[in-house]
């Protein structure tokens, strides 16, 4: 049965589309909670109303088998012709292709074939924090007349189901888990300490505002990064926190002291797969490290709160203190992935000037 590409905005997507996006979500062989719908309707909402996503879905017969959002961007000094771009805002942390487990070559396909049969916008589109060894994505660039510019290489810390099934919490090194009880001694000094894991119906607005106040409390308050500190952003939380709890997609993990919660973070599952998304602590409490031992304290939980999880993604950077938690490392790769002899000589063109497109912030 032949395949179907479709471009369609959010509003005229109907709420059996929506359901069919979910499932795809839960069940893709690619976990990206970034791309779950209701993640998506709540940024589109609140942090990108001048910009919003457009969904391309691959479907076979009356099966969708894969889907992504894109954001129409006009030329510029990164990519000098109209282009599109992985959907993007200033809380989705990767991007990529949802996609049916055995579907990643088919969907691949379509994809290409669209590109290369599409309009000028169509033969170019810009990732970024793609997972470098994926499936789909080692498909999609090796499709005939595909072309691929690597702009950016990092190394995310991670933490995959150990083929041993060596439990998570024995993995982190033995040095810091040394400096981790020395922090919980410190933090038992001033109470009795325990964790607390929320998730679905528990997951609630009351939760959401712990972690709002927590994340404000330190120095993202301070430099009025904070989630709390916006408008939008506070907005976009507290509608993402109800249309993930249905799921079981939003989870809380809270550390207390007392009846104290001194540390709190908030995390998305999906699938087989569990990511970090933000982290919060009482300042009064930094001594103890509250938000390194709430991520300890993770660890030591994963196994028994979900024992069929197959990859913890911290989606924190390389120096972020997650890697001296989690042993692994994830390759993910930022780029343009264009098609046609003028936009591989117009994308080459500008790789001098790419250092002066993001001082100017045509970073895309």
């Amino acid at each position: 049965m032949s395949l179907r590409t479709r471009l369609r905005s959010l509003d005229v997507l109907s709420n059996d589309d929506l359901r069919a996006w979910e499932e795809l979500a839960k069940s893709s062989a690619a976990s990206v909670p970034f791309l779950h719908p209701g993640f998506v309707l709540a940024a589109a909402r609140w942090l990108t109303p001048g910009a919003p996503p457009i969904v391309l879905s691959i479907e076979r017969g009356d099966t969708l088998i894969g889907l992504t959002c894109l954001q129409r961007r006009a030329a510029n000094l990164f990519v000098p012709v109209p282009h599109w771009r992985a959907y993007r805002h200033q809380h989705a942390f990767q991007s990529g292709v949802l996609h049916l487990p055995g579907e990643a070559a088919d969907v691949a396909g379509a994809i290409a074939s669209r590109m290369r049969g599409g309009t000028l916008r169509d033969r170019a589109i810009v990732w970024h924090n793609v997972a470098g060894d994926g499936e789909l994505w080692s498909a999609l660039r090796d499709q005939a007349g595909m072309a691929w510019t690597q702009t950016a290489l990092s190394q995310r810390p991670v933490l995959r189901r150990h083929p041993d099934d060596v439990p998570a919490a024995a993995r982190v090194r033995t040095a810091t888990a040394k400096d981790l009880r020395r922090r919980l001694r410190r933090l038992q000094e001033r109470g009795d300490v325990s964790l607390r894991i929320l998730q679905g119906v528990d997951a609630d607005a009351a939760a959401a505002m712990r972690h709002l106040t927590l994340e404000d409390a330190g120095w993202k308050g301070e430099r009025g990064s904070s989630m709390l500190a916006s408008e939008g952003e506070r907005a976009f939380f507290l509608e993402l926190v109800p249309r993930l709890t249905r799921s079981g997609g939003m989870v809380f993990v809270e550390t207390l002291c007392g009846d104290q919660v001194v540390a709190s973070s908030s995390n998305l599952y999906l699938g087989n797969g569990l990511s970090g998304f933000k982290t919060g602590w009482d300042p009064g409490f930094a001594a103890s490290s509250p938000g390194k031992l709430n991520e300890w304290h993770l660890l030591q939980a994963l196994d028994r709160q979900w024992p069929d999880l197959a990859l913890f993604d911290s989606q924190a950077h390389a120096t972020s203190y997650m890697a001296e938690l989690l042993p692994d490392r994830q390759p993910m790769v930022s780029g343009i992935l264009h098609t046609g002899r003028m936009h591989r000589i117009a994308v080459a063109g500008m790789r001098a000037l790419r250092p002066l497109a993001y001082r100017l912030g045509h970073d895309d």
